[in-house]
């Protein structure tokens, strides 16, 4: 005989349901705007590795988010407009004078008022009628719990206010505000930045072919897996400049940029332990440069994406795998196999300048590559644009 349910839970309706998710939508969506846009800005390595680590959870939780609020209206996921005391938070964080008054708010107010408001919503609703939004809700709160263990205070201050209940300005819209141009990426005090980086990176580290350098011996290793780490943060803080720059791209484009960043800040974590546990190096030892990272961003959208994913991303997976066979041969199996990883994580990241590329072609992939080609025609060999006059020292991507 099987034992009788509890009873149903009246929980909520439908679209006292649907406002909550659409305050989340709000709060979430101009969080990965914001992040996106300072990540750059933020000098302190291990702040940098979890602002990333966070926008790629942030920026998935929209995608969760917004396909609940379809869901509950069907077939509309028109999140309306946020409303007073939401706003006010809102326009505070976008008025934040540095990365640090930014991550203040974010991880002191913004995101404890989230986890509280999943919490408060998950024990409303009806875990079975509901089910849906209950497991969503649970994932949701853990992952802002674990934000804000790992950067906020130790006494969070949220208001008291139920931020699921607040009221939805129901057909207007939020526009996103973007920051002014970044003129370089920030780096933790003790790094230092010169016009040309580390003299020790030659461009035959760079080029493809049998010129290609693979550094074997430790003296060269200490400073070619330093300049690499650099070349991944630079590509995560270009990843994340191409998300705040165009809020107009699809939410998919978002969601892409955001695992990139992500992809491309836990490369440089691997480069990080890589050169403290084996080569007897650490971040910081050598100079770093921004050259081929300025040049780059010069580009428009669609530039940066024909240059960096389907130009130094796609020929670094060549370099990736001669440098692991190299390396395996010479018996240097710990350092060989960093390549491995790097490689796989190069093939999404070239099909995402061809996915996106194409998208802001009208779809047409055909001529996207035709625009690949058009601007390989200026660079150099190591895969730099010959104006910006870049001649080592300076690593691209990988």
């Amino acid at each position: 005989m099987r034992d009788r349910p509890a009873p149903l839970k009246r929980g909520l309706d439908v679209d006292a349901n649907a406002v909550r998710f659409a305050n989340y939508f709000h709060v979430l969506r101009e969080i990965v705007h914001l992040t996106s846009g300072w990540l750059a800005l933020e000098p302190r390595l291990e702040v940098k590795y979890a602002l990333a680590d966070h926008l790629h959870d942030d920026a998935r939780a929209v995608t969760k988010v917004r396909r609940r609020l379809y869901e509950l209206r069907h077939p509309s996921d028109d999140p309306g407009a946020p409303g007073g005391e939401l706003l006010g938070l809102l326009d505070r964080m976008n008025a934040a004078p540095s990365p640090e008054a930014y991550e203040e708010i974010a991880y002191a107010v913004a995101k404890p008022w989230l986890a509280r408001a999943f919490a408060v919503h998950a024990g409303l609703v009806d875990p079975v009628t509901d089910e849906p939004t209950l497991r969503l809700l649970r994932q949701l709160e853990e992952r802002e719990l674990r934000h804000v263990a790992e950067l906020g205070p130790d006494d969070p201050r949220p208001p008291q206010s139920d931020l699921g209940a607040l009221p939805i300005r129901e057909r207007e819209s939020r526009a996103l505000a973007v920051m002014a141009p970044l003129h370089q990426p920030a780096r933790d005090a003790y790094v230092e930045v010169t016009d040309h980086g580390d003299p020790f990176l030659s461009d035959e580290l760079y080029v493809n072919g049998e010129q290609n350098h693979v550094p074997i011996e430790p003296e060269e290793q200490r400073h070619f897996f330093h300049g690499l780490m650099d070349a991944e943060l630079g590509a995560a803080e270009l990843m994340g400049r191409n998300m705040h720059e165009h809020p107009e791209m699809p939410w998919d484009f978002h969601v892409d940029m955001a695992r990139q960043t992500w992809d491309e800040a836990r490369h440089a974590r691997v480069h990080d332990i890589l050169m403290q546990t084996e080569l007897g190096c650490a971040w910081g030892d050598y100079p770093v440069g921004f050259a081929y990272f300025r040049s780059i961003y010069a580009y428009d959208l669609l530039g940066r994406l024909a240059l960096f994913n389907g130009t130094s991303e796609q020929r670094a997976m060549w370099r990736h795998s001669h440098r692991r066979k190299v390396l395996v041969a010479r018996g240097q199996e710990n350092v060989a196999k960093v390549f491995d990883y790097l490689l796989a994580d190069e093939v999404p990241h070239v099909h995402n300048g061809t996915r996106w590329g194409a998208h802001l072609l009208g779809g047409d992939e055909g001529a996207y590559r035709a625009k690949v080609r058009e601007l390989r025609r200026d660079l150099d060999a190591g895969g730099r644009p010959v104006a910006a006059g870049i001649h080592g020292g300076s690593a691209v991507a990988g």
